[in-house]
């Protein structure tokens, strides 16, 4: 009897060794089905697509004052990239203001607009806030085209400045309300009185941002 209870407890014992194993990794892989990432992961690739109001004016070298009134009109971007890490963020962006209307004497369609197209950096101070700086450098073209495939255009320099806030709308979505100033620089003719180009452009806007993986 002694023997057959020793027996019992030994089996028992082992049956317990083998099985305690066993639940933790059962734990673990229960715990890995739900688990969300932290609100500061950043990581892997992105994609960044927005709308907002861009309110442009512009200026010469003489006279060196800007347009009386500014002119508010869609503004909208596109932008992809890579995470080198929590805190920074790289990549391209396309960044469009237009502003469409039928001229009243010609009644030509007009479309004015100041594209441009840069590499950029969003800078996060603190991992654990969706608050981020954002700045680029690029080309831009400030253009004016007609209906009947004619019109002006000037290529020249450009920079991007701004700020922003990702808000998680699940593990993978961010809404992102921004502000950025687009700036453009071009000398234009060589010989014009007038100097260089001066645009800029500054938008308050709203963009989603989408980071593919875990």
């Amino acid at each position: 009897m002694r023997n057959h209870t020793k027996t019992q407890i030994l089996a028992a014992l082992a049956l317990a060794f083998y099985l305690i194993p066993g639940s933790d990794l059962m734990a673990q892989r229960r715990r890995g089905l739900v688990d969300v990432s932290p609100r500061s992961d950043r990581h892997g690739a992105w994609i960044n697509f927005g709308l907002g109001a861009g309110s442009e004016n512009y200026r010469f070298d003489s006279p060196d004052t800007y347009q009386p009134s500014d002119i508010v009109k869609p503004s909208f971007w596109i932008a992809v990239g890579g995470t080198v890490n929590p805190h920074l963020r790289l990549g391209g962006e396309i960044n469009a203001w237009v502003n469409e209307y039928t001229d009243t004497l010609t009644f030509d369609h007009v479309t004015e607009s100041l594209v441009g197209g840069l590499l950029t950096a969003q800078v996060f101070p603190a991992t654990n806030l969706g608050l981020f700086f954002k700045g680029g450098v690029g080309i831009s073209r400030s253009g004016t085209d007609i209906s009947g495939g004619y019109g002006t255009g000037e290529t020249g320099f450009a920079t991007l400045l701004g700020a922003g806030y990702e808000v998680r709308l699940a593990r993978n979505f961010f809404l992102t309300p921004v502000v950025n100033v687009l700036y453009h620089r071009s000398n234009g003719q060589r010989g014009d009185p007038n100097g260089a180009l001066h645009e800029r452009v500054a938008t308050i806007g709203v963009g989603l941002t989408f980071q593919p993986g875990r």
